[in-house]
């Protein structure tokens, strides 16, 4: 029976390449999706008390309209959570937001951005992997350092790191051990760790945290077995409203398995996935292998009127039912075999180009069972959705039937309707992926073009480490910012400089507490965005005046001083006239001077919430350089001067607000082109399917063609006569797929505060593709025929 599936495959060379690509690509791709898609949900259930692990998070109604959701809470909630029955423990983590940790070695420089402060506990909590050393000790000396693998390696290069020393700001740290890198399923993906120890010993760091108002700490709870969350979360709040008096803050319990996909909070330092993306991205992945098992059935359907002689003959000499069953089954479980072990090889060639996009570190390993489980699954669903229909419908040809050509034994009919349901399920699935990934192309070209309200091009910026100029004293300090400002501003290259605490490109620094304005209720404590700004922020960023002014220079006065955003002005219930009314931040007693017209300085997907800007020195950080049209390279030149004149222990490190505006965005444009790639896969397989069933009716209908040419027929017509029945199908499955996809896309757009209105010529333009699309895989073969002698077509068998 082997010998005989391989000379009926091989026989039919044509089709059993196009199925053999069809499902190697169809297998290859859903596998790929299903890595990706299994990691997304395992994301953080790897540690040993995951199923009993919650984040405490912070609710703050700031009006009865509106809540805020942060991630944070103030760092003495540990204290409240040992009060409190049913949580075994409670463990925190500081992220700092904005700075990058410098680490020096040997006079070298090694800048990390992803890096955190640890209480005490955490590595009893969570599971890491150690390379080197292990956890045991850890914090106990503030000057205690843990590096993952890939960072010490930078580092150290073959050198032992172990007990090595670094140098981070001004403090000397020894490497405490050194961990495996961060799983792909991991939300903690810090290179570096350090003990909360040593950033509370910094300054007034620990006088600033310790105050109940000061919500700037993750804090993760363990609860006993058993134990009620809700319980356990109703006394803590009863603990802090006694700690803090305020009615508007209430604290939730978030399970640690749903952190990656909580996409709620506000400033989150964990990396977020999307949970309806993965479903998006499931669904496709079992379309794509649907579409390439559709395939087989529509030509092994199309090709049984050949296959049914053979059926006949092998009947009439004794063949039973189920002898023809398992030798026609047989040739879908070997071709599918063949696919499967061809689509491994296809992933694993594609998967460091993949992981590479998914910014993740995917891995087909030989000892995992994943692979072999979505082998597996694969070859089953693909041999029992392409394999049992078309061995079912030729083990049943009638012998007698079949020999005297009487519907070759069933009824064409039937079978003719269900080849022109498959066409439509493809090209239907293919149109709603058309429509989808011209939607999301356009949303990510909004985004990409949207008018933010501020200037961000041809500006780049730097960050100055202020722990390390305040330590020279107020007036060193002073006097030597004072220098390096000159020095950089006399470039010509240089056309503006600002400084600020953040970029306007996304503003994540909150504060609540302090705000107070004539009219705001005693009881009320608003929570609001915060940026200190310079006197040349607003021009530099081409910020506009809603009423009133910007900040002066040599105005004592605007130190205390503040501007609103509009949605500030409007939201907080400020008295107007706006501009003159009292206003108070950090406990600085100033007015409000001018209001600025809204800008976007969150992602899209957020509305514009309140800002307020003020001109506290102390908090500026960043460096804004606007460059001359053309001259980025000199300004860049300049600013590295001066940077290494004045600061040559720490490297000079800048991006363009371009690329962090695009970087905000990574998610979504990742999300984006996988979304094509599929989309683009899915197509392919549908195109290659219309294709066979192409070439097999321009085979079956070769002697009509050269009847119809003898007879006068031309090119075009017969190519017309050939599409026709194949483009009615198309045009069916546009008018099926043009609502669902239209459904689908509302429910996707809803997630942008910021969005695209669906036009009807997205829907047009998609339909006209798929009918393109279609007439050009079936023009080839359309063509092809018309084009034979019809001598030949009339002579052949």
């Amino acid at each position: 029976m082997f010998k005989q599936t391989i000379r009926n495959l091989w026989n039919q060379r044509l089709y059993t390449g196009l199925n053999l690509l069809g499902l190697t690509v169809g297998m290859g791709a859903a596998m790929l999706i299903a890595l990706w898609v299994q990691n997304e949900l395992r994301f953080d259930r790897y540690h040993p008390q995951s199923e009993n692990l919650y984040r405490i998070n912070t609710d703050m109604q700031v009006s009865e309209e509106e809540t805020w959701h942060w991630c944070t809470t103030p760092l003495k909630i540990t204290e409240l959570c040992a009060q409190t029955s049913g949580i075994l423990k409670a463990v925190q983590l500081f992220a700092p937001y904005g700075p990058k940790a410098v680490l020096v070695h040997q006079e070298e420089l090694f800048e990390e951005p992803e890096f955190a402060y640890l209480g005490p506990g955490w590595f009893e909590t969570f599971q890491y992997d150690f390379v080197e050393g292990s956890a045991a000790g850890f914090g106990d000396d503030p000057s205690d350092l843990i590096l993952t693998e890939s960072l010490a390696r930078k580092i150290f290069g073959a050198e032992k790191a172990l007990g090595a020393r670094l140098r981070m700001d001004t403090s000397e740290f020894v490497v405490h051990a050194v961990l495996r890198d961060p799983r792909p399923e991991s939300s903690f993906r810090q290179n570096l760790l350090l003990p909360l120890k040593a950033w509370l010993r910094i300054g007034n760091n620990r006088q600033s945290a310790e105050a109940w108002n000061n919500f700037n700490f993750n804090t993760f709870i363990t609860l006993q077995e058993g134990a009620s969350p809700d319980a356990c979360i109703a006394q803590l709040n009863t603990l802090l409203q006694a700690a803090r008096p305020n009615e508007n803050t209430k604290l939730l319990l978030s399970p640690l398995k749903d952190l990656h996909f909580d996409n709620s909070i506000t400033e989150d330092p964990f990396d977020k996935g999307n949970r309806k993306a993965v479903g998006i991205f499931a669904l496709v992945g079992l379309l794509i292998l649907l579409m390439a098992a559709i395939n087989y059935v529509s030509l092994s359907t199309a090709r049984a009127q050949i296959r049914a002689r053979e059926a006949g003959i092998r009947k009439m000499v004794g063949a039973g039912k189920g002898q023809l069953f398992w030798m026609f089954l047989s040739e879908s479980v070997l071709l599918a075999s063949v696919a499967g072990v061809l689509a491994l090889g296809l992933v694993r060639l594609v998967l460091p180009w993949f992981s590479v996009l998914c910014e993740r570190n995917f891995a087909l390993e030989w000892s995992n069972p994943l692979p072999w489980i979505l082998l597996g699954g694969a070859l089953l669903s693909t041999v029992f959705l392409a394999g049992i229909y078309p061995a079912v419908l030729m083990a049943g040809f009638q012998p007698l039937q079949v020999l005297r050509g009487a519907n070759n034994g069933v009824k064409g009919s039937t079978r003719s309707i269900f080849r022109q349901g498959l066409v439509v399920t493809q090209f239907g699935i293919s149109v709603v992926l058309l429509i989808c990934t011209l939607v999301i192309g356009q949303q990510r070209s909004y985004i990409q073009n949207k008018e933010m309200g501020y200037d961000r091009a041809q500006i780049f910026t730097f960050s100055i480490n202020f722990r390390q100029i305040n330590a020279l004293g107020p007036e060193r300090s002073k006097s030597m910012l004072s220098a390096f400002e000159q020095t950089l501003t006399q470039s010509s290259a240089i056309a503006g400089m600002s400084r600020a605490s953040e970029s306007p490109v996304e503003i994540r620094s909150t504060h609540s507490g302090s705000v107070r304005f004539d009219g705001l209720p005693e009881h009320e404590t608003p929570t609001v965005s915060k940026i200190s700004v310079d006197e040349q922020f607003g021009s530099v960023f081409g910020l506009e005046m809603a009423d009133g002014r910007w900040f002066e220079p040599g105005r004592e006065n605007d130190q205390n001083n503040v501007i609103l955003n509009e949605t500030a002005a409007r939201k907080l219930g400020l008295p107007q006239p706006w501009v003159g009314q009292r206003f108070s931040i950090h406990e600085q007693e100033g007015r409000v001077i001018g209001v600025v017209r809204d800008f976007h300085f969150l992602p899209l997907r957020e509305a514009i919430t309140p800002l307020v800007m003020f001109s506290g020195t102390n908090w500026r950080g960043n460096y804004f350089i606007k460059t001359q049209p053309g001259q980025g390279t000199e300004a860049l030149a300049a600013a590295e001067k001066v940077w290494k004149q004045w600061f040559p222990e720490r490297p000079f490190k800048y991006t363009f607000l371009d690329d962090d505006f695009n970087r905000m965005y990574r998610a979504e444009q990742q999300a984006g082109i996988l979304f094509n790639l599929f989309a683009g896969i899915a197509i392919f397989i549908a195109c290659l399917g219309l294709f066979g069933l192409a070439t097999f009716m321009a085979t079956q209908r070769t002697k009509e063609i050269g009847i119809r040419k003898v007879l006068g027929a031309t090119v075009l017509s017969i190519t017309g006569l050939l599409a026709k029945d194949f483009l009615k199908l198309v045009l069916v499955a546009i008018l099926i797929a043009t609502p669902t996809a239209y459904y689908f896309m509302q429910k996707w757009l809803a997630d942008f505060a910021y969005r695209i209105d669906l036009q009807v010529w997205m829907f047009v333009v998609a339909g006209l593709a798929a009918v393109v699309l279609a007439i050009l895989t079936i023009g080839f073969q359309s063509i092809r025929a018309a084009l034979t002698n019809p001598v030949r077509a009339l002579r052949r068998d």
